[in-house]
């Protein structure tokens, strides 16, 4: 749900990268819990304002997964879904979409992936565009179930890298773990992993991700900062575990 901006890499920056990119290939073939959860929200536009956010995996009939997340708060509503595959611990996006509406402004995305072909079609505010992508690139929400993944499988790693398809171009996703805290929620206490996006150094946009290991690595937090003080806020209020 997080939209980040990135500089070209060195040749030596990118040879690196794809190491961190071979080294973070999926270790384990951990099963998938889908689930539905409820997230207070908060929006801070120039004036505040609170809502509710839904967010969901579902794991349909033909064997594909989808992850939703769907957030309102009086003028404004975000909207995402992501449609994949799961095998042997990898995950493959099919389609992503996402609509953010903030008072008369929308703004609509769709990601259709092609993999025999190595591209996707990117379609966004109704013009349509074709880019290369390499192997296990992830969309711009699967990413963070894979990082999920990944800090569950190796927690004590201290730095996560991926390659996303994100506005028209393939890139380089990086995660820094940044400390643990513990969270209050409706639910109880939770210790939590912090998770911080680690974006280029002149860009002053943030975001933070808190992954809760006693509830198997939920995320339990997420927090937006826009570089013009915009505020986006998710607090877990309510979890449940759907059957597979």
């Amino acid at each position: 749900m997080f939209y980040l901006t990135s500089k070209l890499f060195s040749i030596n920056a990118l040879a690196a990268t794809l190491v961190s990119l071979l080294l973070l290939s999926p270790t384990s073939h951990a099963q998938l819990s889908p689930f539905e959860a409820t997230y207070s929200s908060q929006w801070d536009l120039g004036i505040s304002l609170s809502g509710k956010a839904q967010r969901s995996l579902i794991h349909n009939n033909d064997g594909s997964f989808r992850l939703t997340t769907h957030a309102s708060a009086l003028v404004a509503s975000l909207t995402e879904s992501s449609l994949f595959n799961y095998h042997e611990g990898q995950i493959t996006p099919q389609h992503y979409s996402y609509q953010r509406k903030i008072l008369n402004k929308t703004r609509d995305v769709e990601v259709a992936f092609n993999w025999p072909k190595q591209q996707v079609i990117n379609t966004a505010q109704g013009s349509a565009w074709t880019m290369a992508i390499e192997a296990n690139t992830l969309d711009k929400q699967s990413v963070q179930l894979r990082l999920q993944l990944d800090i569950k499988a190796n927690p004590k790693l201290t730095a996560y890298t991926y390659m996303v398809a994100d506005g028209g171009h393939p890139k380089i996703y990086r995660f820094v773990t940044d400390g643990e805290d513990l969270i209050e929620t409706p639910l109880g206490q939770f210790n939590a992993i912090r998770i911080k996006r680690d974006r280029d150094e002149d860009t002053e946009r943030q975001t933070w991700i808190w992954f809760a290991p006693s509830l198997n690595y939920t995320i339990v937090r997420i927090v937006q900062q826009e570089a013009d003080g915009k505020r986006y806020q998710l607090n877990l209020q309510q979890l449940t575990w759907l059957d597979n």
